[in-house]
């Protein structure tokens, strides 16, 4: 009769391949999701060790008392709270751009959410509790076993997370947390083109003569975008010089910007430079310097009924991403905001073992000597408009132009 174990993460360590295999055959409860167990067990016998795995497998605790350690294997779930309701909070930003810097929020916001199931105590034993378990055909107490007991840091849904650890977020979580379920809601394409005139009809109050193109998952063919990304340039290089903060505050005065998440002028406070290579560099610096602005963005809806006032219906909040390139390799920002994860991958892949170039969406550097390598001006003097400075792109790695639609490769 199997043992009515809970949610089991069997460790790998110290144990052959055959012995790992006959181990998990024996376990009903087992996960292959340490975040998701209740009882860690492993072929190990000190508390630093247990801390270590928990450690390697990112489950954060806060360790329980001795004293207080439950004979139980299982913990009892905690009940869940109302459901998130909207004021106070704030939220984060999720892009299709592998080389967007920072921490991807949204996405842990969408781990917490989906713990529901989990218990909040997570039990670190050695491996012969099972073994000795098993033999007897009964669980026995843990208490002979146990390595460490911890309590996890992490909430198991949005609740938890508004009730015990909102002030443990930042500003961004924050936003995430509070728009969630808005979030989750695809763009249909005629909302995604909207956005994108509303920007560049402000852009172009500034200053005549920007262009823009939608990137993202809209211009690989997606009916609907998680978010909105574009790429904003101008053919007078001063231009796009400090151009995004002027932009920001233009849309934000409109009130179709609610909340700014992240400002970036790196570009600009270079002189807008192209960055050189070096091998010896730090790969946490990255090089997609571009100038960039993550916004949360809310269209108003004006609606009118014959014989009745106008009325104001709010649309769900959206993320935008408004990236600013100079002309001289706005193609590369092109390109490399457009394709998938693994289509960008593989690009820099071909780059670096091909041409020995380093490729990204602030332009080609050389991995011999780092100078910038210029695809898009050249002989051939500035490209007429974006998409074909994209297309010198392709043309000076030696490739074939790839449709947009076609750059869905994972």
């Amino acid at each position: 009769m199997a043992l009515e174990l809970p949610p089991v993460y069997l460790l790998p360590t110290h144990l052959k391949p055959d012995e790992l295999h006959d181990l998990e055959g024996k376990i009903p409860s087992l996960t292959y999701n340490i975040q998701e167990a209740s009882i860690v067990i492993g072929k190990i016998s000190q508390r630093e060790r247990a801390l270590f795995e928990l450690r390697r497998g990112k489950v954060l605790t806060d360790p329980i008392d001795a004293t207080r350690i439950s004979e139980s294997p299982s913990a009892t779930p905690r009940k869940r709270k109302r459901a998130l309701s909207g004021s106070g909070s704030e939220s984060t930003l999720y892009s299709e751009d592998e080389e967007k810097y920072g921490p991807v929020p949204i996405q842990t916001i969408k781990a917490l959410a989906n713990k529901s199931g989990n218990t909040n105590v997570v039990k670190v034993v050695k491996l012969a509790w099972l073994t000795d378990s098993l033999a007897q055909g009964e669980i026995l107490p843990l208490r002979n076993y146990l390595l460490y007991e911890g309590r996890k840091k992490g909430w198991r849904d949005l609740d938890d997370v508004v009730e015990h650890g909102w002030h443990t977020l930042g500003r961004v979580q924050q936003i995430g947390v509070k728009y969630y379920d808005e979030f989750k809601l695809k763009i249909p394409r005629t909302e995604v083109e909207s956005i994108a005139d509303a920007i560049l009809v402000h852009a172009r109050n500034i200053n005549p003569g920007f262009e823009l193109v939608i990137v993202g998952g809209y211009r690989r063919g997606k009916q609907g975008s998680g978010d909105v990304d574009v790429v904003i340039s101008h053919r007078d290089e001063s231009a796009t010089m400090h151009f995004v903060d002027k932009l920001v505050v233009s849309l934000e005065k409109s009130r179709h910007i609610t909340h700014t998440l992240t400002l970036s002028n790196h570009n600009s406070e270079r002189g807008q430079r192209p960055v050189s290579w070096k091998d010896n560099e730090s790969r946490g610096s990255g090089f997609d310097t571009l100038d960039k602005a993550l916004v949360v963005w809310q269209e108003l809806e004006i609606e009118s009924h014959k014989g009745y006032p106008k009325e104001t219906k709010e649309k769900p909040h959206r993320r935008v991403d408004i990236i600013i390139s100079p002309w001289k390799t706005v193609g590369c920002a092109v390109l490399g905001w457009s394709g998938d994860t693994t289509f960008q991958r593989d690009l820099r892949r071909y780059c670096k073992k091909q041409k020995s170039f380093k490729f990204d969406s602030s332009g080609i550097r050389s991995r011999v000597d780092g100078s910038w390598i210029d695809l898009e001006g050249g002989k051939l003097g500035k490209a007429p408009d974006m998409l074909t400075a994209e297309k010198r792109v392709f043309e000076g790695l030696g490739l074939e132009w790839v449709r947009p639609e076609d750059r869905c490769t994972g």
